[in-house]
C-alpha cells in the first residue's frame, strides 16, 4: 500500500474540490445561457395556399349545372385549351354559347376575355383582352375583398357545408358579390379540387336564381 504524505493529500484534496466547483460553474452557465434561436420551419405544400385548386382547370374538365329559377340558369363549362397560364372555358346555357379565357396567377384568377355567340372550336387564347374580370384573389381567408368591373367581392365563410345534386361538400370557400346599383347580390361556393359547387343570385324578398352542381369530371 502506497503512503501519502498528509502535506501533499491535503494539496490534491483541495485540487480536487477546486476542479469540482470549476464544472459546476461550467455547468450553471452553460444551462442559463440563452439558447439559440431554432430557424422557422419552410412552409410544406399544405401550408401554401394553392388559388388555382379552387378553380382547376385541366383541358377537358367539365362541370353540367343544374338551374332553378329561370330557364337559363341551368348550363355546361368545360375547358377545352390551354396555352401557359392561359385556358379556354366555354360555357353553353341553351340559349348562347360563350367563350371565355381564363387566366391563373399566383395571387388571382382572372376571366380576361369573353366572346358570346360562339359557336366554332377554336382557339381564342392569343385574343386581345377586352375584359377584366377577377374571379378570386388571396388570402383566401374571411373578410378578404376586392373590386371588379364595379362589383365588391368578399370572402364571408371558409368552412360553408353545402348540398347540390351532385353531393354533400365540406369547407367550401364562399364569396359574396355585391352590385352597388341595386340591392341585388350574388353567393360563389367554391370546393377545393372540385371547382364551383353552387351559385345564387339574390334578389329583394329572397327572390332567388340558383344554379347547382348536378355532374362533373376534374382531373388535377
Amino acid at each position: 500500500m502506497k503512503i501519502v504524505p498528509k502535506s501533499i493529500e491535503h494539496i490534491l484534496k483541495k485540487k480536487n474540490i477546486l476542479w469540482s466547483i470549476i464544472v459546476l460553474v461550467f455547468l450553471f452557465f452553460s444551462g442559463c445561457s440563452p439558447a439559440e434561436p431554432k430557424p422557422s420551419p419552410s412552409p410544406t405544400d399544405g401550408q401554401t395556399e394553392n388559388i388555382a385548386a379552387y378553380i382547376p382547370l385541366s383541358v377537358g374538365n367539365y362541370w353540367l349545372y343544374e338551374g332553378i329559377g329561370n330557364e337559363y340558369a341551368s348550363y355546361t363549362e368545360k375547358v377545352t385549351y390551354q396555352q401557359r397560364n392561359q385556358y379556354q372555358v366555354i360555357i353553353d346555357n341553351g340559349g348562347t354559347v360563350t367563350a371565355n379565357r381564363y387566366e391563373v396567377a399566383a395571387d388571382r384568377i382572372v376571366n380576361t376575355f369573353r366572346q358570346s355567340e360562339f359557336y366554332e372550336d377554336k382557339n381564342i387564347l392569343d385574343q386581345p383582352s377586352n375584359i377584366e374580370a377577377i374571379l378570386l384573389q388571396s388570402p383566401l381567408t374571411a373578410g378578404n375583398s376586392w373590386t371588379s368591373e364595379g362589383n365588391s367581392f368578399e370572402v364571408i365563410d371558409t368552412s360553408a357545408t353545402v348540398e347540390v345534386p351532385a353531393g354533400i361538400f365540406e369547407n367550401c370557400l364562399t364569396v359574396k358579390i355585391t352590385y352597388p346599383e341595386s340591392r341585388n347580390y350574388s353567393l360563389y361556393y367554391y370546393k377545393k379540387d372540385i371547382g364551383l359547387i353552387k351559385s345564387e343570385y339574390v334578389m329583394p324578398e329572397n327572390e332567388k336564381v340558383v344554379s347547382q352542381l348536378k355532374e362533373y369530371d376534374v382531373q388535377h
